[in-house]
């Protein structure tokens, strides 16, 4: 009888822990829209800061200190930052006894980025550099209150210091158009490290919807963007395109310097003929071809070759290079649990809709537009699912069905 009321106690007490944990596990309140917030200047465009909408944005005039305050009636646990205009030093602040106290330096490595705080109520976000004048501005601001954080805060890892795949897109979309399923199935079903690069942001608010594709398809390594301008050139070839776009020794420098920077095994790249023909397109995959050598070369680019040391990329793919029989062919329509039973491509098509400002864009072809998607561009006229192997270290592929085929 004894044993019986011991054993009775202890599942009494494993269900209120499991009942405790339970009640734990509430989602954390968005109080964003009962906050007042203040700006240093513009105040007209506050609003845009919690409107919900990537595409419009505050931000400051230049400034030597820029700043917005967030006061709450409720007490604050965290604050979801999406930078448009990030300053080279800023911290979190919290007003105590009538001034500001620092809770927390700001982080410039990430331009989407949570702070967890401890319950205050008065929030100040300070550019703090001295010297210089200098602009803060931010496509959204969330603040929450105690609890688990909703999915779609993105709490990034740091970029590969030493990566297994390079997947590089010449502009955000591409990454989701054409690598799209690839990206999934290694990065989140292989769980492989991968890191993505892009030569241009193309704007602000373009970055901002390819952290969000990139957090929508699973990827959690925070991504590389070049500075380079997005232009196109009306030639449509790469020589112009390497022109037009700050010129082939920088181009090919940076490529050569991601090499070499996050040293991956595998570098899985776009089409020669940039897919639709776009010129930077091409250009991005030449430049891939020629780092491959560069990369390894100390007498190429010194300056990074001493900043990071010599890198040999093992495989270098292009998208749809090189004859079919011997192309690396995927099937990304295969329900994966990984992706909560989507498909890769079905994956894709989703963190691609997190790219609002290319809905309605397109290309005419026949005289009809055809607008980007990953049905129509990824699967149908350009297939994602088609790769062809440039360059290898290791060996000709045998099987043709994986980027990591004889990588140890």
């Amino acid at each position: 009888m004894r044993k019986a009321l011991v054993f009775t106690a202890l599942l009494l007490a494993l269900a209120l822990v499991i009942i405790a944990g339970g009640a734990g596990a509430e989602e954390a309140e968005n109080m964003t829209s009962a906050c007042e917030y203040k700006v240093c200047s513009k105040p007209g465009r506050a609003a845009f800061l919690t409107d919900g909408k990537y595409t419009s944005y505050w931000e400051s005039e230049k400034e030597a200190h820029p700043w917005i305050t967030i006061s709450s009636d409720q007490p604050v646990y965290g604050l979801y930052l999406c930078f448009q205009n990030m300053p080279d030093e800023y911290v979190i602040q919290q007003e105590k006894g009538g001034s500001w106290e620092t809770v927390a330096e700001g982080d410039t490595l990430y331009h989407h980025i949570y702070y967890r705080l401890d319950g205050i109520r008065q929030i100040r976000v300070y550019a703090t550099a001295s010297g210089k004048k200098t602009v803060m501005g931010f496509n959204e601001v969330f603040v929450f209150g105690e609890g688990d954080l909703p999915d779609w805060v993105q709490i990034w890892n740091p970029t590969p210091e030493k990566a297994d795949i390079l997947f590089l897109a010449t502009h955000p979309d591409d990454e989701m158009l054409f690598l799209g399923g690839a990206l999934a199935w290694y990065g989140v079903e292989k769980q492989c490290n991968v890191a993505v690069a892009y030569l241009t942001k193309s704007n602000t608010t373009r970055r901002s919807e390819a952290l969000n594709g990139l957090w929508t398809l699973g990827i959690r390594n925070y991504p590389v963007f070049g500075e380079f301008r997005d232009c196109y050139s009306q030639s449509g070839l790469a020589k112009d395109a390497y022109k037009d776009t700050g010129g082939k020794s920088k181009i090919q420098g940076w490529v050569t310097e991601l090499y070499r920077r996050l040293k991956p095994e595998v570098v899985v790249t776009q089409d020669l003929n940039g897919e639709y023909g776009h010129p930077q397109h091409k250009m991005v995959a030449d430049a891939a071809t020629v780092a491959y050598t560069q990369a390894a070369d100390p007498e190429q680019y010194p300056e990074t070759a001493a900043a990071y040391g010599t890198w040999q990329v093992k495989k270098l793919y292009l998208h749809l290079y090189g004859d079919e029989a011997e192309r690396t062919q995927f099937d990304w329509d295969i329900p994966l649990d990984s992706l909560g039973g989507m498909t890769a491509n079905e994956k894709a098509e989703e963190a691609y809709a997190m790219h609002i400002t290319q809905k309605g864009q397109g290309k005419k072809y026949n005289g009809k537009m055809v607008y980007f998607s990953v049905a129509e561009y990824g699967m149908k006229r350009y297939p994602n699912t088609w790769f062809g192997l440039y360059a290898t270290q290791v060996g000709p592929d045998t099987h043709h069905d994986d980027f990591m085929e004889n990588i140890d």
